[in-house]
């Protein structure tokens, strides 16, 4: 693929700004991922009750989630246009509008209005990605990008953190659409909040760009390299477990450990911060040894044998046994997004970070939509949600070979298109 005169170019190669610039860069778009993933699991957080105000069974969580990742997937297909017409700055200010919209309709108690409000945050929900690591790529040296691309990360559990401890609270004492109110008017804000620096970090974009047949060039850039495609299948799958886990710990917790709403989010919420710390210290491991390639295959192995032992759980478990089996469990099934972005970004053609992001979370994000749903389905033609988890293991197992083949042709196959 020719890259000559690609605003791409032009876009990745402005002089290296100064170490302030990236912290300050980097806390904006990991502000930017922390609040559409606390919007994203406000429902997950509080399913046995929100499912019962509207009259559905509490396994309904995972086609709300579907929904999310549904358009997420969409939208990610045409990152690299929008990132080329708009620039990352306004692409994150978008995604955090369409966020609080879908918040704000995901607040409504009725089915459609979950299922409409859930797709419009999934279109914000997508462009997250893309836009963030477009901008960290331009200013993070590369024996630096594990560790930036995973606080970056840190952004999705640190959501999950906050959706866990807020979201069952304010259902308790007010009512479930509390929670989603909340995110709603975190978005707009935050939002208004990145107006200033929008000119400075949008300043290559091509506003004469056009929604055309090259609008969907990242999944093209996925295709034409063999090492992403592995990746996207690897992708696929961890996600898969990642959002599994994220999505459904409440309801097994209450539905067959018997642990109350609230003792089930606070579980909840300690599989999201021990999340958040597994990126930041997968990250420094993989920066500091040069090993993110193989760590992403150890964490496979690690969740093939956290899906096998969740079906095992139930009420004779103590209490430390559950808290030590979710944490362990989280470390691997939370800790892979930021290395994994950056062996994406590193597979890439150097001008094609932000679009090979995009791209790549296409088959991530429909790892999602379909693992959610047919973890749900799977939940009463096997007995309970807890022994669907063995598609959760098999699926593990079969991203971590996945990753080990990405990896042995990557040794031979260029990064040029």
């Amino acid at each position: 693929m020719d890259t000559s005169g690609d605003p791409a170019v032009t876009r990745m190669k402005p002089p290296t700004p100064s170490s302030p610039t990236l912290w300050f860069v980097l806390l904006a778009v990991t502000l930017v991922q922390a609040v559409s993933t606390f919007s994203s699991l406000t429902l997950a957080a509080t399913a046995p009750a929100v499912a019962a105000d509207i009259g559905v069974a509490a396994e309904f969580i995972g086609f709300q989630i579907a929904l999310v990742y549904l358009g997420a997937s969409l939208i990610s297909a045409t990152s690299g246009f929008l990132l080329r017409r708009w620039g990352p700055g306004r692409v994150s200010q978008i995604s955090l509008i369409l966020c609080g919209l879908g918040a704000a309709m995901m607040a409504v108690p009725s089915v459609a209005a979950i299922a409409f409000g859930s797709l419009f945050m999934g279109l914000g929900y997508g462009m997250t990605n893309p836009s963030g690591a477009e901008l960290l790529m331009r200013i993070t040296p590369q024996h630096r990008r594990n560790i930036v691309y995973s606080i970056k990360q840190t952004g999705i559990p640190l959501g999950g953190i906050l959706a866990a401890a807020i979201a069952p609270v304010m259902t308790e004492t007010i009512s479930w659409h509390a929670a989603p109110l909340i995110g709603a008017f975190s978005c707009f804000v935050i939002a208004i909040a990145l107006q200033p620096w929008r000119d400075g970090w949008d300043h290559a974009r091509d506003p004469d760009a056009r929604l055309d047949s090259t609008a969907f060039s990242a999944m093209t850039l996925i295709w034409r390299l063999p090492t992403l495609r592995w990746m996207g299948v690897a992708g696929f799958n961890y996600a898969f477990i990642q959002l599994a886990l994220s999505a459904f710990t409440v309801t097994i917790l209450v539905v067959e450990a018997q642990f109350s709403l609230i003792a089930a989010g606070a579980v909840l919420a300690a599989v999201q911060a021990t999340g958040l710390i597994g990126r930041l210290v997968w990250g420094w491991i993989a920066d500091r040894w040069g090993i993110g390639d193989q760590l992403l295959i150890v964490m496979g192995v690690l969740n093939t044998a956290g899906g096998v032992a969740m079906i095992w759980i139930g009420p004779g478990w103590s209490v430390w046994a559950i808290y030590g089996f979710f944490l362990i469990f989280a470390a691997s099934a939370y800790g892979w997004t930021g290395i994994f972005m950056t062996s994406t970004v590193n597979h890439a053609p150097p001008a094609y970070a932000g679009t090979a992001v995009g791209g790549i979370g296409v088959p991530v994000y429909a790892g999602v939509i379909f693992g959610t749903a047919a973890v749900s389905l799977l939940a009463d033609a096997m007995g309970s949600v807890s022994n669907a988890f063995a598609i959760v293991a098999l699926l593990a197992a079969i991203g971590a070979l996945a990753l080990a083949k990405a990896r042995r042709v990557a040794t031979g196959s260029p990064t040029a298109l």
